[in-house]
């Protein structure tokens, strides 16, 4: 029964981060439909043209595909698979990518920059692709919300001796110690304005059944800084 539970919470978990990324997904969309519009508009009088309709059909491809690409990963967030799949192994700047596409226009709404500084070399994780961005999209939203207007939050990747480290960096306050020790406690939140506690919770049982770890810590210069360290597939 303590299993059920748990499923079903992870699955409510999911549900509330997605609705909270509903706003993003559809500014996503709606970006290549404007693209596709514009084009069918002008078709008519341009169909004639050879060099309108390549870029008519090379453009309606790559957008659609776009969307594609969103749509699967609405659908995998709500269901994602911890593990990478037999035979196959997670690519984290791929998955870095897409979150940093998805919360873009929540960034743009509070006025805070999302910058990435990526590893080099490329590291295929033992964790799914679906789970990790579920973990790093709970992360960066948390980040932003902290992070006050003018500020920046950092997406970077460092090697380690057999995984990889992910650190999502924010401006905010800082977290009191008194807060640090209860941040993974379930339906802890700082957020009074909203229900919520439990992406943090949820976030470090992903990475824990992977075989890593989830840390947070200060930064020197102020703000946050949560490591996620994840071991090779």
């Amino acid at each position: 029964r303590l299993e059920q539970l748990d499923t079903q919470v992870r699955h409510l978990d999911r549900l509330a981060s997605l609705g909270d990324l509903v706003a993003e997904i559809v500014h996503e969309v709606r970006n290549p439909l404007v693209s596709l519009k514009t084009f069918l508009q002008l078709l008519p009088e341009r169909i004639d043209e050879i060099e309108f309709r390549t870029r008519f059909f090379d453009l309606v491809n790559g957008e659609l595909r776009r969307i594609e690409r969103l749509l699967d990963v609405v659908l995998s967030h709500a269901r994602p698979r911890v593990a990478a799949a037999e035979g196959s192994a997670t690519e984290a700047a791929d998955v870095i990518e897409s979150v940093t596409r998805l919360i873009a226009h929540r960034a743009l709404e509070r006025g805070v920059v999302v910058d990435t500084a990526l590893a080099n070399s490329q590291s295929r994780l033992r964790l799914g692709e679906d789970a990790l961005r579920q973990v790093l999209l709970n992360l960066v939203l948390n980040a932003i919300d902290a992070t006050p207007a003018g500020g920046r939050v950092v997406l970077s990747t460092q090697r380690t001796g057999d995984g990889l480290e992910i650190r999502v960096d924010d401006a905010g306050p800082g977290l009191p110690a008194a807060i640090r020790k209860r941040i993974f406690e379930p339906f802890f939140s700082t957020k009074d304005e909203r229900p919520g506690g439990l992406g943090l919770a949820i976030s470090r049982r992903i990475v824990e059944e992977a075989g890593g770890r989830i840390v947070p810590e200060d930064r020197e210069v102020g703000g946050t800084r949560f490591r996620v360290l994840l071991p090779n597939a």
